[in-house]
Order: structure tokens, then C-alpha cells, then sequence
């Protein structure tokens, strides 16, 4: 029995791997999605980084400065320009954000007067972090300038000294490190998902065009049954020695198999070209994808069996395919949505699966985090395939 299921699995297998068509929807087509967006989403690692162009007219010690403290920064890589270059590189969005030091900015430092003069893109999210980091260089400065003021303002005879000698006795202050610092740390919350942290860009698609392109793959499954039912393949098969419990297992199991070798290339290529930690927890991440896969595998055989023509469940396919993937945040963070669609996403499986393949490789929380979505799963999976298997007409 056993046999003649995974015989009935494997022929359907090879049918898809057999038909170009298929095998491009399948596999083809999803890989280059996700590529395409996972680069457009930024790397997984997040470690690139941000070129900004300086326009030093001012050549002083002070404009210097400037120029050394931006180019520590790790996330920064400064290169010196021409105004004209730097203005090109920000209309065609080649740098995010451009730092402008004008002639004379040493002698308004001295005034208290200085403007460091930025250029930025609107379109780009990392010329705000970028600016962040400018503000606190002028910061810096404007504490040093304070400081060589003090002298000038005593009641009483100081030590003769310049203005830039009191500015570099206030600067060296900062070294090796800053007065007062800020030691930053990371607290993510696990039973409430909504104060999080959010997954990084690639991981987002990552994971979301792998719950989509699964949802995919097993209505196509689906629809080859309902074409062999057109075709009176199925019809033929009952006069076989095999049971119909045993075609409906083996055509749900070939639909399966299908869909793990999709998902398993899919979160290769996110694990390999975008960084995403898809093996931080490969256990729990297998059950989460195992249980979806049944669930929607359930929803598809469901769907089939109430549709009467493969056309029928063609045009349902890619309306129940995006409209759930888009309620169950595989295109956006659950997080940024109403607490009403939030609701909403958990009476989908593809939410559930966003919310256990979030929680476990985007905040590694484990496998403790993948128990409930798993159970939500394959609860949704055996209703739907016990329904769609006793309702599949053969003919």
C-alpha cells in the first residue's frame, strides 16, 4: 500500500519536472523574484557602507576635523569631491546624503557661527541615519567651541593660549572615549509580536515570497488534478488494483514533495545570497514549513474539490494566492498593520506562518516560538484535507 502511494507521489513529481511550463512557475520563476526583490531590499547582513561624498572648500584644521570624525564612523565611507560632483551624485541618487564644508568654515567655528551644509536624497532611508551621525559631529564641535570660550569669560587671569589651543585641550577630552556615552541594548519581546523587532528587508522577502510561492505551487499541484479529471485520468484509475484513498494520498503527497524541494531552494538561495538565518533554529524552521505546507496543500485539495473546471480554479489561484500572503504579511511586517488586521492575519495560514518563520529566524527566538504556529497548522491542515479529500470527485 504504502508502495503504491509513494509510486503515485513520484509520478505526479515527474510529471512537473517533466513539463517546462511547470517547471518555470515552479522553480524558475519564484528563484528570480526572489533575488530580484531580496537585492532590492537590501543584504542580509546589513554591513555595506554608506558612501559619502565631502566638499572640503574650506581646508582648515577644523574643516578637517570634520573629515576625520565622519570618516571614523564604521558605517561610513567618506570620499573627497568637488561641489559640482557631490550635487551630480545626489540628483542621480548615487549617495544618499553629501557634506558641504564652505570656505571660511574654520573662521565661523571661531565666531560660533559654522554650518555644516548637507545634501540630501528624500527617497533614500539611509541619509536619515546618515544625518543622524552629521548632527552628532556638530555636536561635538559646538561642546569643543563652548569650552574654548570659558577661558575668555573669567574674572580672573588665565594661562595665554589661543582660541584652536583651548578648541584641541576640549577635543582630546572625547578620546578614547566620549564624557558621557550611551550603551545601547537590544530587548525583544516574545509574547507580545507587535513591540518586536522587525525583521530586516531581506528576510522579510525572504521568507515572504517562500509562504507565497509555497501557496503557489500547491494550488498548481491541485489544478493538474482537476486537468487528469477533465482528461478522465483519474475516472481510468479507479479500475486499477490501487483504492481511491490511496490516488488522493499519493496525489496529495506528490503535491507535497513538490513543494519542499521548492521551498528548500528558495531558502537556500535567501541563506546563501542574502545572509538570512534561516539555520538559527533548522528544526523548528523544517516544522514551521513542513505544517504550512500540509495546511495549504489542505486549502488547495479544498478549493479544487468545490471549483468545477481547472479554468475555474486558474482565475481563483492567483486572487487567494497574493490576497492571503498580503493578509498574512509575507509583503509587509505584520507589525505596521491595525491590531483588526493583525486579527485577520491569524485566521489565515499564511499568517501563522509569518508569525512562527519571524519569531524564529528573524528575532531567533527558538523553537519555543514555533510550537503554537506549528500546532495552528496542522490543525488548519487536517480539517482541510480531511474536507477536500472526501469531497474530490474523480469524475
Amino acid at each position: 500500500m504504502i508502495r503504491r502511494i509513494l509510486a503515485i507521489a513520484w509520478l505526479n513529481v515527474q510529471q512537473m519536472l517533466r513539463n517546462p511550463a511547470e517547471l518555470v512557475g515552479v522553480l524558475v520563476l519564484p528563484v528570480a523574484l526572489t533575488l530580484i526583490f531580496g537585492s532590492a531590499f537590501g543584504s542580509g547582513g546589513g554591513d555595506n557602507p554608506v558612501t559619502v561624498p565631502v566638499v572640503d572648500e574650506d581646508a582648515s584644521a577644523f574643516s578637517s576635523q570634520v573629515v576625520r570624525l565622519l570618516d571614523a564612523e564604521e558605517s561610513f565611507e567618506v570620499t573627497l569631491v568637488a561641489r559640482s560632483e557631490a550635487e551630480r551624485r545626489i540628483a542621480a541618487s548615487e549617495n544618499s546624503v553629501a557634506v558641504v564644508l564652505p570656505a571660511g568654515f574654520g573662521d565661523d567655528v571661531e565666531r560660533g557661527t559654522a554650518t555644516i551644509s548637507v545634501m540630501q536624497d528624500p527617497t533614500s532611508e539611509s541619509g536619515f541615519a546618515a544625518m543622524a551621525v552629521i548632527q552628532g559631529v556638530a555636536v561635538r564641535m559646538s561642546a569643543d567651541v563652548a569650552a574654548a570660550r570659558i577661558p575668555e569669560q573669567m574674572p580672573f587671569p588665565v594661562p595665554p593660549a589661543t582660541f584652536a589651543e583651548r578648541y584641541a585641550a576640549a577635543d582630546r577630552l572625547w578620546e578614547p572615549t566620549p564624557p558621557v556615552s550611551v550603551s545601547g541594548q537590544t530587548v525583544v519581546a516574545s509574547e507580545v509580536r507587535g513591540d518586536s523587532e522587525f525583521a530586516s528587508g531581506s528576510t522579510q522577502s525572504s521568507a515572504g515570497f517562500t509562504v507565497m510561492f509555497i501557496m503557489f505551487v500547491t494550488f498548481g499541484g491541485a489544478s493538474g488534478i482537476l486537468e487528469e479529471r477533465e482528461q478522465g485520468t483519474l475516472r481510468r484509475l479507479l479500475i486499477t488494483p490501487n483504492r481511491k484513498s490511496q490516488l488522493i494520498v499519493g496525489k496529495i503527497l506528490g503535491i507535497v514533495i513538490t513543494a519542499v524541494l521548492q521551498a528548500a531552494i528558495l531558502v537556500g538561495i535567501g541563506a546563501v545570497f542574502f545572509g538570512v538565518p534561516w539555520g538559527s533554529d533548522p528544526l523548528a524552521v523544517t516544522l514551521l514549513l513542513l505544517s504550512y505546507i500540509l495546511a495549504v496543500t489542505g486549502l488547495a485539495i479544498l478549493v479544487s474539490s468545490v471549483v468545477r473546471s481547472r479554468d475555474q480554479l486558474s482565475g481563483l489561484m492567483p486572487l487567494l494566492a497574493v490576497g492571503l500572503s498580503m493578509l498574512g504579511g509575507s509583503f509587509w511586517p505584520l507589525q505596521i498593520v491595525s491590531p483588526f488586521m493583525q486579527t485577520i492575519a491569524k485566521l489565515t495560514p499564511t499568517g501563522w506562518a509569518m508569525i512562527g518563520l519571524t519569531d524564529v529566524v528573524a528575532r531567533n527566538q527558538g523553537m519555543e516560538a514555533a510550537v503554537v504556529p506549528t500546532l495552528v497548522l496542522l490543525g488548519f491542515a487536517a480539517v482541510s484535507l480531511f474536507l477536500g479529500a472526501r469531497m474530490l470527485r474523480f469524475e
